[in-house]
């Protein structure tokens, strides 16, 4: 493995960030949610770093597919002052920053995805899963976690046609500590500017999923079921997207999954 996440490479990479790192986890989520909630508690912009996870999720309780040694499988812990209906803001957060960082990579070929998602070349390369953990009414933490593919070999998975890697978007080697290195404080930026609602502005702006024809899958026992299609329009300040109907009606989606037409 040519850039192996050992505590050696992480503590020079990351400076004075307190970090966990493992070779293997169940899941790096629940690692950072237990470490958020001990005493004393991890501190603001921790992380939980590991090369492989036998249970990670995303978003919905999906699998994430990390073979050892292919991604970065990171999980950082916040404590923002927010609303509880401003929380969504820091999955913009993080939208934002893998935009800082993938972007100057690889140029128009990456784009944002609603809610959650990172595209490179109009497949997954990138997703983002927050998660809140509340004392009373006061939100003690949010558990950041970004599941990045560096270098997983999709071609001959079923998900060929669904997900990529960095490394064969770019057609080179990447290095994960450097590539971390250079995430986390943008991370940091973002995260702290989540209570200003000009980051709607500028998520709104990275949103590759604005202006195209898209199908709302929702959940079980949603209304309305199973799915419907329309133009995403806009987001609003919650994080919603906005679908104009056939209608002509605005049908506002706080979850789902979207798919993006096939004329985008």
């Amino acid at each position: 493995m040519a850039d192996p996440l050992s505590a050696d490479t992480l503590r020079a990479a990351l400076g004075e960030r307190p970090f966990r790192s493992f070779d293997e986890v169940g899941s790096t989520q629940d690692i950072a949610h237990d470490w958020a909630l001990t005493d004393p508690p991890a501190p603001d912009g921790a992380i939980v770093i590991a090369e492989s996870q036998t249970a990670g999720r995303g978003r919905q309780g999906r699998r994430w597919y990390s073979p050892p040694g292919s991604a970065l499988l990171v999980s950082a812990i916040y404590r923002p002052a927010l609303a509880p209906e401003h929380v969504q803001r820091v999955t913009m957060a993080a939208g934002l920053a893998l935009a800082d960082v993938l972007s100057p990579l690889l140029g128009d070929a990456f784009a944002l995805k609603w809610p959650n998602d990172g595209l490179a070349r109009g497949k997954k390369v990138c997703g983002i899963l927050s998660e809140a953990t509340w004392l009373g009414d006061r939100l003690a933490a949010v558990v950041v976690g970004i599941g990045l593919n560096v270098r997983a070999d999709f071609s001959e998975s079923d998900l060929a046609a669904v997900a990529t890697s960095l490394e064969t978007a770019l057609g080179r080697p990447v290095n994960r500590v450097v590539l971390l290195a250079t995430l986390l404080p943008r991370l940091d930026h973002w995260v702290a500017r989540a209570a200003d609602p000009t980051i709607v502005a500028a998520w709104r702006a990275r949103l590759g999923t604005l202006g195209k024809h898209v199908t709302v899958y929702t959940a079980p026992g949603q209304f309305p079921s199973p799915s419907y299609s329309g133009v995403a329009e806009d987001v609003d300040e919650a994080g919603a997207l906005l679908v104009r109907l056939d209608s002509g009606d605005v049908r506002r989606v706080l979850a789902g999954d979207v798919g993006l037409g096939e004329d985008e």
